[in-house]
């Protein structure tokens, strides 16, 4: 009985240290998983401002784009005027020039 019974004592201090590394692999664990996720969402707050920042720049490049665009149609339309008017002049000059002549 001796036996059984210091086996059963062995035992039982064996499952207490398997059950205290256990915890501690546990811990061990747990800690790298904050570290891990405290990482990646260090991560993810550098490329949301990264990414703010493009949105950001896209969008006063296309407040500029369209700008331009405008200014463009504008500045077209009134060379377009323009070339009508010195065309339309020198008709006039053409046909002044005719009945002077």
């Amino acid at each position: 009985m001796d036996n059984l019974e210091r086996l059963i004592m062995d035992v039982k201090a064996s499952l207490e240290r398997e059950i205290r590394d256990v915890n501690h692999g546990l811990l061990s664990l747990q800690s790298e998983m904050r570290e891990g996720f405290a990482q990646i969402n260090t991560r993810f707050d550098t490329q949301a401002a990264r990414l703010d920042r493009h949105a950001g720049l896209w969008q006063t490049g296309s407040r500029w784009s369209s700008r331009m665009d405008a200014w463009a149609e504008k500045v077209d339309g009134a060379l377009e005027a323009q070339d009508r008017e010195i065309a339309e002049l020198r008709e006039r000059l053409i046909r002044l020039e005719r009945k002077s002549a």
